[in-house]
């Protein structure tokens, strides 16, 4: 077995954050959201990390920090939103380049799984299956691919449905036998960025397809509330710093992480994540996340992003 994490998005709605860096790559509680993925995965496995021309080189050095994991970085040819491949079409490009001819473990590169990935794996039985959490509110599941489950298969799949028939949503963890990476590459020729449908066509096709439902926290970051969410609950009010923090008459209140070569001084921070190489100085920041050698003096602020490198003085 192979995986695929999907990693091509511009994720244009977390800008300036993710500017220069891929969502994926973002960091999560103490590192990057891919790198919780990754660091579930057995050891062995091949993972190919399928991105854009973009964010290669982002990528290729993370990749850089797992020198005895096999990574491989295959980069889809485009620059910019208008040209990106799609999911299922990006799938498809990476298992006729890499001639795939084993069980595919696909994973899209910007959710966090809480469940352990070897109880995933473990309970595949040479049938498609796919992860799925309660979110338990209609309204919440019409944003996701809702699942119709009966005695652990899925019955009917519903992509962002209007009108959700359940509260079960796949969350962007599939497995699929060798036999039907086929199917993907010829419903990825009609439908490049449907990566749910491809469950409606299989069932159409009279293929089974199970269901692998967990507990566990799940978080698809998708948006700047997303993105704080998952954060404040992992971090669990905890203040973790990575390296060497200069901290002097500061306050932490909540989850707080601060970055390698942090340096907070006479400043209030809550809920907020400071990346490496940032300066705070006399300020106040609730909800934040301040991205990489950013300068910050004399502020209060609530709920915002810092692009990187940015220098903002009162």
């Amino acid at each position: 077995m192979k995986c695929i994490i999907l990693a091509g998005g511009f994720a244009t709605r977390l800008w300036p954050l993710t500017e220069n860096k891929a969502k994926p790559l973002l960091h999560l509680k103490d590192r990057p959201i891919i790198s919780h993925i990754a660091e579930g995965l057995p050891e062995d496995m091949e993972i190919i990390i399928s991105t854009n021309a973009v964010f290669e080189s982002e990528f290729k050095k993370w990749a850089k920090d797992y020198p005895h994991r096999p990574i491989k970085i295959f980069v889809e040819d485009s620059f910019d939103d208008e040209f990106k491949k799609g999911a299922l079409g990006a799938t498809a490009m990476v298992i006729g380049h890499e001639k795939l001819d084993e069980d595919l473990l696909l994973i899209a590169g910007d959710n966090y799984f809480g469940f352990k990935m070897k109880d995933f794996i473990d309970s595949y039985q040479n049938h498609p299956i796919l992860a799925a959490y309660d979110i338990q509110n209609l309204d919440l599941a019409k944003r996701f691919g809702v699942v119709v489950s009966r005695d652990g298969q899925v019955v009917e799949f519903q992509e962002k449905p209007q009108e959700p028939k359940s509260t079960l949503v796949s969350t962007g963890c599939y497995i699929f036998p060798k036999e039907n990476l086929t199917d993907i590459v010829d419903y990825a020729k009609e439908k490049n960025d449907d990566l749910g449908g491809i469950f409606e066509y299989l069932l159409k096709k009279g293929v089974a397809v199970n269901v692998f439902s967990f507990k566990e926290k799940w978080f698809d970051v998708g948006s700047f509330d997303g993105y704080l969410q998952a954060n404040r609950e992992l971090l669990d009010g905890q203040v973790i710093e990575n390296g060497r923090v200069e901290k002097e008459d500061s306050k932490f209140k909540g989850g707080v992480y601060l970055g390698d070569r942090a340096t907070i001084r006479n400043s209030t921070l809550e809920n907020t994540v400071i990346l490496k190489n940032c300066k705070i100085i006399n300020c106040v920041l609730r909800n934040c996340i301040v991205d990489e050698g950013a300068e910050l003096k004399n502020i209060d602020l609530s709920h915002k992003m810092i692009r990187q490198g940015s220098r903002i003085e009162k």
